[in-house]
């Protein structure tokens, strides 16, 4: 090997995980229960899930990440490479069968398509929201990256604890905040956009084999986009399908967790999402 071979590969990176394993009941087998991934949006961390995976730990193993850049994996810079790479070696390494079911929202919804296709093998499922590639003044906006990084920078540090959550309209998370606070900074930002503004259409369009949710809030989410991303996975793939959630905004993981759940639930089984899903693309798209 040359130096530049080696040079140019990565060492497997390791991200840090909270596991939450299902209660064994008598005569069941470990490997019965298949493994659940979920990956947080920009800024946050795997608190962001707290209240969605008590809904799913009684049939599911659940891993519940930092991502590059974030929280306890703050050491490892973020690019979606490192992303795919850290999520890689977690799999091979601490997911019996080496293969899961991928739920992202936001940012982690963008490093779920990333994933899936460049490691599609490794893969059971997506179920992604608030992730389609963005067109217009929206990607116009967060290529601005420099400007809009220090923008959220301050706003972060202004903003207090009860002007957080009441942007939100949730019931806090303990915890949460300080995480997304500690997160904030341009370290951190300027990557990030900078990568969410190179996902396309035809990134999408190379996705091989994996059957792929794809959902927008329809309070704050772009729900156009969405249908375009969904009529591109369905090129590819027949099994995939956009939905859009009317009362959700972007960061519903918070706001309807039980409803986030159910849909996790009904796409990782196969059977028909929930009422409250409404198809986007019609049965012939």
């Amino acid at each position: 090997m040359s130096s530049e071979e080696s040079n140019s590969k990565q060492a497997d990176l390791e991200i840090a995980y909270t596991r939450l394993s299902p209660s064994q009941n008598p005569g069941d087998k470990e490997s019965s229960h298949s493994t659940i991934i979920f990956l947080h949006g920009g800024e946050s961390c795997h608190l962001e899930f707290s209240r969605v995976a008590p809904f799913l730990t009684d049939d599911y193993e659940i891993l519940l990440v930092d991502l590059p850049g974030h929280s306890r994996s703050k050491a490892i810079p973020f690019s979606f490479d490192n992303a795919v790479n850290a999520l890689s070696h977690l799999i091979k390494t601490q997911v019996k069968g080496g293969k899961a079911h991928i739920v992202g929202l936001s940012l982690g919804g963008f490093v779920g398509l990333q994933f899936a296709r460049r490691c599609s093998e490794l893969v059971l499922s997506l179920w992604c929201t608030g992730c389609a590639p963005f067109s217009g003044y929206g990607h116009w906006l967060r290529s601005q990256s420099r400007l809009l990084s220090g923008i959220i920078f301050l706003a972060g540090r202004l903003a207090t604890e009860r002007i957080f959550w009441a942007s939100l309209g949730v019931e806090p998370i303990p915890g949460l905040r300080a995480e997304v606070k500690n997160n904030q900074t341009i370290t951190l930002l300027r990557p990030v956009f900078d990568e969410l503004v190179s996902v396309t259409m035809e990134n999408l369009a190379e996705i091989q084999g994996v059957r792929i949710a794809i959902i927008a809030g329809g309070k704050q989410d772009n729900v156009e986009d969405t249908v375009e991303a969904g009529k591109v996975l369905r090129s590819k793939n027949p099994e995939c399908n956009a939905f859009v959630v009317k009362k959700a905004i972007h960061w519903w993981s918070l706001q309807l967790p039980e409803v986030f759940a159910q849909g996790v639930r009904a796409w990782v089984e196969g059977r028909e999402m929930p009422k409250v899903y409404e198809p986007l693309l019609t049965a012939l798209s």
